[in-house]
């Protein structure tokens, strides 16, 4: 017969394992949302773009219409049709501007989306890393520090040492190996423990590293 100590032991694993699964099957979930809403967020741009291509293009399709009359010999624009033209350039100056007000918008959550969904995945290798003694740094280039106005492909980083992304502002940007650096970047880099503190005062003050 179990004892009523192993009993609740076990009870006791089932519901850490239980909640340990819950909690990663809401994380996931969360994951999932994000990805579909920053899909939504791209369809949502793509609308407001057509809608804006439409009125540019039904615009353009009366301005046409009203030169080629004199050209084709048909009675001169007549006042009326100039002041309806420029009421409706008017009208479509204004939904224009909503428009881009609408996608300014909408960038803008695509950009904190995105950069959520760049944290967890730095998080994710954060822990992943650490069981081989290696780790991911976030550093803030200083004003000043060596590796500014050089090119990334150009630096000496050891073979287990890679910059993995860097932001400037609220933008990531594409790495490349033509990419210079400039004060307040944001560089994340990958490597094992003891070299990413050898190259760590390459982003900060000249006073903490001679050379880049």
């Amino acid at each position: 017969m179990l004892s009523f100590e192993l009993l609740a032991r076990i009870r006791k694993e089932l519901f850490l394992t239980g909640s340990a699964l819950y909690e990663t099957i809401v994380a996931i979930a969360e994951r999932v949302n994000r990805k579909v809403h920053v899909l939504r967020l791209h369809g949502q741009a793509t609308t407001i773009l057509n809608q804006t291509h439409a009125i540019h293009r039904q615009i353009g399709q009366r301005v046409a219409a009203l030169a080629a009359k004199p050209a084709a010999g048909i009675h001169p624009v007549a006042p009326s049709e100039l002041a309806s033209l420029h009421d409706a350039i008017r009208t479509a100056s204004d939904r224009i501007k909503g428009h881009q007000a609408a996608l300014q918008l909408v960038e803008r959550q695509i950009r904190e989306l995105k950069v959520e969904l760049a944290h967890e995945d730095l998080l994710t290798m954060q822990r992943e890393l650490g069981l081989r003694d290696a780790a991911i740094e976030r550093v803030v280039v200083a004003r000043g520090a060596p590796v500014i106005g050089h090119p990334i492909g150009e630096f000496d980083l050891p073979p287990t040492t890679r910059i993995v992304a860097v932001f400037r502002g609220p933008f990531l940007l594409p790495l490349s190996h033509t990419m210079t650096l400039r004060p307040d970047d944001i560089v994340i880099l990958v490597g094992l423990r003891h070299d990413l503190i050898h190259w760590l005062p390459h982003f900060q003050h000249p006073a903490a590293s001679k050379s880049a």
